[in-house]
């Protein structure tokens, strides 16, 4: 399927794809006789999982990081600790998020006093 195509499926652009394939996450497509790109099926999936990947909070780089040469997604501990590692990053968050919203209950209620 040609890039455009690719776009309509996914709902990026084609700017963006261009970018993944430049920052080595997507793999570079074929080239017809034309020019044209050319990519497999697999694509579509293969950004999706990126997309999510980064709505997840990771970036390109660790991404790039968790595929394997053949462009599956690694299976192992690397990818695991990466996973629990971002895990801990949200639950940090989450605390912190928690003490805030009671620091400015208190602060609210003594403000209205």
């Amino acid at each position: 399927m040609r890039i455009g195509e690719l776009a309509a499926k996914t709902g990026l652009t084609t700017s963006a794809i261009r970018y993944y394939e430049a920052q080595g996450v997507l793999p570079a497509p074929t080239r017809g006789a034309n020019g044209y790109r050319g990519y497999a099926e697999s694509a579509i999936e293969r950004l999706r999982l990126i997309r999510k990947s980064q709505n997840l909070g990771f970036t390109l780089d660790v991404i790039r990081g968790l595929f394997a040469k053949g462009g599956e997604c690694l299976h192992d501990d690397h990818t695991l600790a990466t996973v629990d590692a971002r895990l801990r990053d949200i639950e940090a968050l989450q605390a912190s998020l928690v003490e805030q919203h009671q620091n400015l209950l208190t602060l609210r209620a003594r403000l209205g006093a």
